[in-house]
């Protein structure tokens, strides 16, 4: 396939929105391949990313936000086993929805061909029109995170 579209971006510790992008298609497409990816390495926390403020700040957000009171060994449960970065991605083609990939995976397609679609997508026989790829964010714990995503068709 041949690549339309490709744009990268980084997002810092944080950032909650959307970010959409909007491709013109040029031609009539019968396949369609709408590939994302983030840094696998700032999905999640490692050991040695927990420091005594990361504690400390987990600790007064679960005091501050749920009323919940936590020990220093709880926080390390928390940032360890429960925090991570969860970004998702949405399509439609001229408003219409296409699909959503909500998996946990930082490197995702969502793959259009011969009236089949990846899970979570609408299976169509072509494409043409305005594309919009929505990058749903809705948490990053590192900063820095570099996203990449690239539209490729047929």
């Amino acid at each position: 396939m041949k690549q339309i579209y490709e744009v990268e971006g980084t997002l810092n510790r944080g950032f909650v929105g959307q970010i959409t992008y909007t491709i013109c298609l040029e031609d009539t497409l019968s396949k369609l391949d709408i590939h994302f990816s983030f840094d696998g390495d700032k999905r999640t926390f490692r050991p040695e990313d927990v420091t005594d403020a990361l504690i400390r700040e987990t600790i007064e957000t679960c005091r501050r936000n749920y009323a919940l009171e936590i020990d220093e060994d709880r926080a390390r449960g928390i940032i360890l086993g429960d925090m991570k970065t969860e970004i998702h991605t949405l399509a439609t083609l001229n408003d219409e929805f296409l699909g959503c990939i909500h998996k946990q995976l930082t490197d995702r397609h969502m793959l259009y061909e011969n009236g089949t679609a990846s899970e979570g997508c609408v299976p169509r026989e072509s494409f043409e029109g305005v594309l919009k790829v929505t990058v749903l964010v809705f948490n990053v714990i590192k900063d820095k995170t570099h996203y990449r995503l690239t539209v490729s068709g047929e």
